[in-house]
């Protein structure tokens, strides 16, 4: 398993274990959250080289962050070893059983493991996959037994178009990854070639809104969605799917919202590094489009009506930042005071090929829209300063940090210290 600690890597390794495989890793020396996991399968991790790769192994499987010039890509070649993408590997697992697929914009990864955790609940013993780690099973995928396997879907590069669900879950669909999607056409077409795959016999469960967007669908459709104003509700809407789904299934209601109600989360979703009481609550979230900002800090406001907020956000990508630039300029409207991070770049994207001022440029767009909101731009090492000494005793304050990178390690920092 080349990049074994990888979210999704790391779930497979699970699957392969149960399946009695013999399962090697290699990866860099950085601490993830998936060492445990991988620690508690039994798997060594080594370092990336080529040695690693001898006669003796079977396949690779390559994590999607290397490509063709890694050296254990290259050594795998020489020998004559086939090598499988991740997404390729997990087909194999998930075309293998009854499908129940979770996509969209905002939302999978949540709506994943609440249906998983519905279903082992119900005892149907589900495999699932999730992209993150779920806190009642302290890891992101389960090797269930039973005929059903549930599975978060990427839409990124057309990854899901590899999967063949018989029940899709839809949450949403708005314009994200412009460094692969041109257009908002082509994102918007992936997720109608997917529907348009569905079996005759199968299922889409697709939030209402969606109307619009998909208009033709080979099956059975079921809409769903929750009365009044839905900004900062996402929970609700996502427990709403997972209901629809249970329904499906012929799960017991009461079964299915005793499951719901018990959900614990998942990493890196509204993940409480303090106490919920604490003078300075300090939360982490993995919210890294405009929609999801805006979602998980009215989500926020709503919780804490009365406290001062901050925000600290690390934008994810430079294709993003800019292609949503306005948007992400108007995401803070419940935040007291922004604190923006340096942009978390991507392998899979040059730098160079964009303004040199784009951190500047949101910080202004910030100001500019949210009028009283100031906004300035740290340095990690000058976040943390900043945050540890941020709030006067007599003031009750929430610190959240936003973004799909690293800035959960500030989190972790300020919490250490309140």
């Amino acid at each position: 398993m080349v990049g074994v600690k990888g979210q999704g890597m790391a779930a497979l390794c699970e699957f392969l274990v149960a399946e009695g495989k013999r399962v090697t890793g290699s990866d860099t020396a950085e601490v993830f959250s998936t060492n445990s996991v991988l620690a508690n399968l039994g798997i060594r991790v080594r370092r990336f080289q080529k040695k690693n790769i001898t006669k003796s192994v079977d396949m690779v499987v390559r994590s999607s962050a290397y490509g063709d010039n890694h050296e254990e890509i290259q050594a795998a070649r020489r020998l004559g070893i086939p090598v499988l993408n991740y997404i390729d590997a997990v087909a194999e697992l998930f075309n293998a059983k009854r499908g129940i697929l979770v996509s969209g914009t905002h939302g999978k990864t949540t709506t994943t493991a609440l249906i998983g955790l519905m279903m082992e609940h119900a005892k149907r013993d589900p495999s699932v996959l999730v992209g993150a780690t779920v806190r009642q099973w302290n890891k992101n995928a389960r090797a269930g037994r039973g005929p059903w396997m549930v599975a978060e879907g990427d839409e990124y590069q057309n990854k899901f178009l590899e999967l063949r669900p018989e029940i899709l879950v839809l949450t949403n669909i708005e314009y994200d990854h412009p460094d692969f999607f041109k257009t908002k056409k082509q994102y918007a077409d992936a997720f109608r070639t997917l529907v348009s795959r569905l079996p005759s016999n199968g299922l889409l469960i697709a939030e209402k809104h969606l109307k619009t967007i998909i208009k033709k669908t080979p099956c059975k459709t079921v809409w769903y969605g929750i009365t009044g104003k839905e900004e900062g509700r996402h929970m609700e809407l996502n427990k709403t799917a997972a209901l629809a789904v249970a329904r499906h299934l012929g799960i017991p209601q009461k079964i299915a919202k005793q499951s719901l109600e018990n959900y614990k989360g998942t990493s890196r979703r509204m993940e409480f590094y303090t106490s919920l009481t604490a003078p300075v609550v300090v939360i982490d979230d993995y919210a890294h489009h405009p929609t999801e900002i805006r979602a998980v800090l009215a989500a926020v406001r709503r919780q804490y009506p009365k406290r001062v907020i901050t925000a600290l956000f690390q934008p994810h990508t430079y294709s993003r930042t800019y292609a949503l630039l306005d948007d992400f300029a108007g995401a803070f409207k419940d935040a007291d005071e922004v604190v923006l991070l340096p942009i978390y770049s991507s392998a899979r994207e040059r730098k160079e090929d964009y303004p040199t001022d784009l951190l500047e440029r949101l910080r202004d767009g910030i100001i500019r829209i949210q009028k009283k909101t100031p906004a300035h731009i740290l340095s990690f090492p000058k976040a943390i300063a900043r945050g540890k000494h941020l709030v006067p005793a007599s003031l009750k304050h929430v610190i959240i940090t936003l973004g799909a990178g690293d800035g959960w390690k500030i989190a972790k920092a300020l919490a250490s210290k309140f």
